[in-house]
This record gives structure tokens, sequence and C-alpha cells, in this order.
């Protein structure tokens, strides 16, 4: 496969992922098989404090997330791919209905940017990275920072 094949192969990957969470189409399953059985997420296992973030703990987490905003879609603005990385900005939008970041839901709607950074591997995401715009969130839901 050429680098070029390769590239927009991860791109559309990357695009199946975020559609495939997306409240209109939303499938669990089709999430977790976006994901290689030893999937690594390095920033969630920092912004945890735990040693390792294995596919497990993102289950977790992404059931616990659709929680606070169930009504969450994931829209792709901007998508580069080097290899087996692709790298996108993210604008997320939804609803606070549950508690999010510690905060109890307020009914707001947010909108914020999430930069995502993917390694892919035969098609399916071998480690997520992911940096949020915390600080947008968090005035969207009447935290003062």
């Amino acid at each position: 496969m050429s680098t070029s094949t390769l590239e927009a192969a991860n791109k559309d990957a990357i695009r199946h992922f975020l559609k495939v969470g997306d409240v209109e189409t939303r499938d669990l399953q089709a999430i977790w098989d976006c994901f290689t059985p030893n999937c690594d997420f390095p920033t969630l296992a920092e912004r945890t404090g735990k040693e390792t973030f294995t596919v497990d703990d993102y289950k977790l987490f992404l059931l616990t997330y659709f929680e606070a905003l169930p009504d969450a879609t994931f829209t792709p603005e901007e998508l580069v791919a080097e290899g087996d990385r692709v790298w996108v900005r993210i604008t997320i939008r939804g609803t606070h209905s549950a508690p999010l970041r510690g905060i109890p839901a307020t009914g707001r709607p947010v909108e914020y940017t999430q930069l995502g950074m993917y390694t892919l591997r035969d098609g399916k995401i071998a480690s997520a990275r992911a940096v949020f715009d915390d600080i947008t969130l968090l005035r969207q839901i009447g935290v003062e920072i």
C-alpha cells in the first residue's frame, strides 16, 4: 500500500470512529472495534493518575462521558495524516446532563475542541492521545476560571 493510500485509509478510520460515537449513529460495539486489544491512552492515564489506561478503562470512561453528554456529536474539522499517525481537531457539542469533570449536571449546551493524536495499525487505533479544551468546557457549565 502506498503512503498516500495508507494515510487516506487511516483518516477514514478516524472519521469512522468519530461517526460511530455521534448520538445519531452511536454504536458502542463499533466504537470498541476501532481499537487494537492493547491500545493505550497515555493522556488519559496522565489525567487519571494511572500508570496505564487500557481499552477496558476507556470503555468505562466513555460510558460515563456519554451519560454526561448523551447527545454528544463529534465533528472532525481538520485531519492531517503522516504514515501511521492521524491528527484531528474535533468540535464536540452536547448538553451537560450528568456530572462532568466533577461538575453536577447543568442542562447547559456545550461546544468545545479536542485535539486527537492517533497511531493506527492495520486500520485500528493502537494509541490514542487527546487534549481537551477544558477551560472552554468548564466555563460553559458555570465554573469560574
